[in-house]
Formats: structure tokens, C-alpha cells, sequence
């Protein structure tokens, strides 16, 4: 491993980071393009990235002596990992860093579902003022289903304990997680008991429109979802037709697949129209992990953990 290391910063970061790793040279190029990418990657041995770019076996390629790729956040579903890995190039994100900006955000869209928060004041704004047709729901009195227990399932089991609601974790990939804030169970008594479901997977083989219209069909009873994931966790097809037919209650969406609406086709476009003037449905912006306070804690997570495996 070499010990001069040329760190390559290519999307915006808190300053922390570039003062932690002020040891090693940093260019820190956040309104990058491709052709100058081109050029500063035959010499980065650190890559650091968020999700400007698709880290494809093109682009490893064409760093020859990259020892290094950091995430400034979760999901690693833009960088292949495993060609990565296969290179000798070992690769890092910093899931720690939002974690609780997910899971808070999570608890809030909950509140605006069962609350009818948007609806209600879509309403007012359009000089309708209804309390009886935007009665609520309590959230002590329901059942949450999470799907996932990493860092922000775990982070939003804790969080939730205060509102004193049964709280159901299920994850394909760990066994004996269960613990003082949630019972850990198999994915079909989540179905049979939830009455909102909460995704935060990463995407993957097995995570991929996991919310289908098979999922929504084994559901004990109408139900409410929230992806705050990855877009192609759930098949925005199916839960369209899950609201039709009354079976979703409300969506909470804050990821798309395609995130770039204004490139969206015409189906793309047809479902986006229907999401955003349902009542029933909270759309934003993919903004979950995105506070102040995390964009400062995930440089600082990533800058701690690329410091330790330079001294290793």
C-alpha cells in the first residue's frame, strides 16, 4: 500500500474532510467533468465520491492506481463493488454518517401519512377546510413493520420507542438482532401484522421491487409504505395499483427509480403525475440523509475510517 496517497474528491463535501486528510495531497474537484475525470483518475489512489458518477469497471479501469473508493453516504449500488474488490481496491462508505436524518425523516413522513398532513393542507390551500375528512390515526395504536436492520432501521426502532407502537424487524441477511426496540421476525408475520411498512435496504438482487403486487396481495390488511431506500425496492406500477384498490393507504416515497424527472418517460411521467396529485402520497426529493448536521458527520465518519486504513 503506498503512503503518499492523491485523494480525489469529486462531488461536494463538508469542509471536515479535506482538513482531515490534509496530511496526504487532496483535489477536491466537486463540478468535475468527464474528460477532466478522465485525467485525475490515472492519478487518484483515493477515490471519494457520492453519487455523481457510476463507478463502472470502464471507469476502474481507467485508474490505474486506485488503492481506494469512499461513499459519502450508504448505499453502494453506483459503484461496482465487486469488480472493485477483484482489482485489490478496497471500498468504503459511511452509513453511520446519516443514519439518523433517514430515520427521523422516516418518523415524520409517518406522522404526515396517518395525520393526512399533505392532504389536509393541499386542502386549505385550495380553500377547503375539512377536520372531519382528515381524521387521523395514532401511531401508538399500530403495528411497524421495518424491513432491514442496519443503521437506519435500527436507528428508527430506537426512535419510535417513544411513541410506545409494536415495532416488527425483519432482515434476510442477520439473525438475533432483536432487541429492547424491536422483535425480530420472519418477513410473513411482518406482513401479517403491519399496519405501515418502512424499507431500508440496500438495493440489490433481493431487494429489487421487493414491493410488488405479490408483497402488497400477502399483506394481512391495508397497510401504509415508506421507502426511504433505494427507487427499484419497490415497483411503482404495483403500488399505484395498491392505492387504486385501497390496499396501500398511503405511500411515502422519498426515493424514485428515476430520479432525474425532468428525463422521465412517458410511463415514468404518467406515474410521477399520479403520485403527485394523490393526496394520499408524500413525494420528496431523496432527501432523507441530507441535514446540516449529517453532511458534516458523513465526511467526518469517511475521513476516520480512510485514515485508519492508511495507518494499517
Amino acid at each position: 500500500m503506498s503512503r503518499v496517497h492523491h485523494i480525489l474528491i469529486i462531488d461536494d463535501c463538508h469542509l471536515v474532510l479535506q482538513d482531515t486528510l490534509s496530511a496526504y495531497e487532496v483535489v477536491y474537484m466537486p463540478t468535475i467533468t468527464e474528460a477532466e475525470l478522465e485525467v485525475e483518475l490515472v492519478k487518484a489512489t483515493i477515490l471519494i465520491m457520492r453519487s455523481k458518477l457510476r463507478l463502472t469497471k470502464e471507469w476502474i479501469d481507467r485508474a490505474p492506481i486506485l488503492e481506494l473508493v469512499g461513499r459519502l453516504g450508504s448505499g453502494m449500488d453506483n459503484i461496482d463493488v465487486v469488480y472493485a474488490e477483484q482489482r485489490g481496491i478496497k471500498c468504503l462508505n459511511a452509513p453511520e454518517g446519516n443514519s439518523n436524518a433517514v430515520a427521523e425523516q422516516t418518523i415524520g413522513m409517518m406522522i404526515g401519512l396517518l395525520a393526512n398532513v399533505s392532504r389536509s393542507s393541499r386542502q386549505v390551500r385550495n380553500g377547503v377546510w375539512d377536520r372531519k375528512g382528515n381524521q387521523g390515526k395514532e401511531l401508538k395504536n399500530l403495528c411497524v413493520g421495518i424491513i432491514g436492520y442496519g443503521n437506519v432501521g435500527s436507528a428508527l426502532a430506537r426512535l419510535l420507542q417513544v411513541f410506545g407502537c409494536k415495532v416488527l424487524a425483519y432482515d434476510k441477511f442477520k439473525v438475533g438482532f432483536g432487541d429492547e426496540y424491536a422483535e425480530e421476525v420472519s418477513l410473513e408475520r411482518l406482513k401479517s401484522e403491519a399496519d405501515l411498512v418502512s424499507l431500508h435496504v440496500p438495493l440489490n438482487e433481493f431487494s429489487h421491487e421487493m414491493i410488488n403486487q405479490s408483497f402488497i396481495s400477502e399483506m394481512e390488511k391495508p397497510f401504509y409504505v415508506l421507502n426511504l431506500a433505494r427507487g427499484f425496492v419497490v415497483k411503482i406500477s404495483d403500488i399505484i395499483s395498491g392505492l387504486k384498490e385501497g390496499k396501500i393507504l398511503g405511500a411515502a416515497l422519498d426515493v424514485l427509480p428515476n430520479e432525474n424527472i425532468l428525463n422521465c418517460g412517458d410511463d415514468e411521467q404518467k406515474e410521477l403525475n399520479y403520485l403527485s396529485e394523490n393526496e394520499d402520497v408524500i413525494v420528496t426529493p431523496h432527501i432523507g440523509g441530507l441535514t446540516e448536521d449529517s453532511y458534516k458527520l458523513l465526511a467526518e465518519v469517511l475521513a476516520e475510517k480512510i485514515n485508519n486504513w492508511i495507518k494499517k
